[in-house]
Formats: structure tokens, C-alpha cells, sequence
């Protein structure tokens, strides 16, 4: 009976041995008690520091790891991790530790996507893959083209803070489309718009402040990525869907992060619908394409 339990034992420990692997943190990243933005912040890990991946649970965009430098255990936002592979975990964490769920929220921490059932998108039927030659990727075409009066949208961002709960104030907040006007998105679908924030639950910005923080902590990703983040990922996926046509004009932003892909007009819906945070990383991460 003993020689089983050894040999039980040791099993267990090669397991954990192979499940365990080496990673680094991409960006700097809290380090927190529970895989949810609400559990206490233990320490921030900065960029390249080294740690182990314990265990992953994707429905909860999490890991759990141990810090190499000092051992301390905790768990951090996947997507901030590059590196090492752990296996899923088949234990579920404790009950005090599991986010509140909200049906429709993409991978990451509450906040950087809308609510799916309130803001699941919607296209606009007059771009499409065939026209985008006379449309968004031609230089005569602005965004102030098709973008609602201040008297519509303003009664839509009233709406659609009530209907996601903001209570506090709308500067904060920018009425965003999720897919956007220079990506084929619809103006004026209630659908498509959401009140996105530029700072967090904790640290409420206006966009000049969140502006202003930016310029002073570059790739910090201690502040929930919000709205002026998604803009840099809008202009980016607008210069990938162009990038082809000899009549569109390059974003802004195409100087310092030109579009290195092509990519379809739905690949980049589908991209800032469900992934534009990634896109984001990538992006910050030595200008990596988006596709």
C-alpha cells in the first residue's frame, strides 16, 4: 500500500511538473487574490517579469501563477501573460472569487466590451466588400458624412447609460461604436452604440485627463482600456481593410502603426465586435497585425 501511495505521489508531482510552464508578463498587470477585477490587487507585476503558470481558466480570462522573484501566488489577466501553456483546470475557484457574469461579455475584464444583449453591432447595408472602393477606402470619404447629429446622439447616450446603469457623469463616457463608422458600422442603430468608458470603475476620466494619464504611464495597462485605445484599434483595422485600394486615404495613426495585412471589411467587424482589445496588445506589441 505504501509503494502505491509513492508511486500515486509521484505521479501527481510529474503532472503538476508538465501542467506548470515558464511565461513573462507583456504588460504591466495586477497581480490579485481572485481571478475577477474586484479581488484585492496584491502587487503590479511590470512588463518581462517571470513567473510560472499554474493552472487557466478561459471562461474567466484568467491564470493563476506564481511570481519567480518572490514565489507569491496569485492571478493575472491572461491577456497580459505571452509565453507557456498550463493545462485547463477541471476545479471550478471559490464562489467569493468568481466575477458577477454578465451574459455577453468577451474575454477580458468587465468593461473593455459592451453587454451583447444591449449592444450585440449592426452593420450599415450601404458598405459592403464591393463597394468599398467608392466608400470607406476612397480619400473623398469622411466619417462626417454619415455620423448622427449631436441632437440624436445625445438622447442615445442618456438612453444607453440608463440601460447599462452609469450613473455617473456622461463625460466620462464616449458614445462609441462598436463597429465603427470607418469600418462599415451603422450611425445611428442603437445597436451598435454604447457608452464606453475611458478610464475605469475606479478611476473615472474625462477624455482630456485620460489623454494626459497616457502620455505619462505609455503601456500601462493598470487602467482599463477604454475608448481612446479602441479609436487607435478603429483606424488601424480601417488602414488593414484599405491598405489595397489606390483611392483610400491612410489613418493617422498609419505613420507610426502602418497596416502590414489585408484583411475583408467582415474580418475587421468581426475583429473589433469580439477581439479589438487583442488587436490592441498587438498592436502596442511591436506592431503585429491584426487579421
Amino acid at each position: 500500500m505504501k509503494k502505491i501511495l509513492i508511486l500515486l505521489l509521484a505521479c501527481f508531482l510529474s503532472a503538476a511538473s508538465v501542467s506548470a510552464q515558464s511565461a513573462l508578463i507583456s504588460h504591466n498587470s495586477n497581480l490579485r487574490s481572485g481571478p475577477s477585477p474586484s479581488s484585492r490587487n496584491i502587487r503590479l507585476l511590470p512588463a518581462g517579469a517571470a513567473i510560472t503558470i499554474i493552472s487557466r481558466y478561459p471562461r474567466l480570462g484568467y491564470v493563476r501563477v506564481q511570481e519567480a522573484k518572490d514565489g507569491e501566488t496569485g492571478w493575472v489577466w491572461e491577456r497580459n501573460v505571452t509565453g507557456g501553456k498550463a493545462q485547463e483546470s477541471i476545479l471550478s475557484p471559490p464562489l467569493d472569487v468568481l466575477p458577477k457574469e454578465v451574459p455577453g461579455h468577451k474575454v477580458g475584464e468587465p468593461g473593455v466590451y459592451p453587454i451583447l444583449q444591449l449592444t450585440p453591432g449592426r452593420e450599415d447595408p450601404t458598405v459592403t466588400q464591393s463597394n468599398l472602393a467608392k466608400n470607406i477606402c476612397n480619400k473623398a470619404w469622411t466619417t462626417d458624412s454619415v455620423r448622427p447629429a449631436t441632437s440624436v446622439t445625445s438622447k442615445i447616450k442618456h438612453d444607453t447609460m440608463k440601460d447599462y446603469g452609469f450613473t455617473d457623469a456622461a463625460n466620462h463616457y464616449e458614445l462609441d461604436h462598436l463597429l465603427s463608422l470607418q469600418n462599415g458600422g451603422c450611425p445611428d442603430c442603437k445597436e451598435n452604440l454604447w457608452p464606453e468608458a475611458y478610464g475605469d470603475q475606479k478611476h473615472p476620466m474625462t477624455q482630456i485627463q485620460r489623454s494626459a494619464w497616457n502620455k505619462k504611464n505609455p503601456g500601462s495597462a493598470e487602467i482599463l482600456a477604454g475608448a481612446l485605445e479602441k479609436d487607435l484599434v478603429e483606424n488601424h483595422i480601417h488602414d488593414e481593410i484599405c491598405i489595397g485600394f489606390p483611392s483610400a486615404k491612410m489613418s493617422s495613426y498609419a505613420k507610426r502603426y502602418p497596416a502590414l495585412v489585408s484583411i475583408t471589411l467582415r474580418r475587421g467587424q468581426e475583429i473589433l465586435a469580439t477581439d479589438w482589445y487583442a488587436c490592441y496588445l498587438n498592436i502596442m506589441n511591436g506592431n503585429q497585425p491584426c487579421e
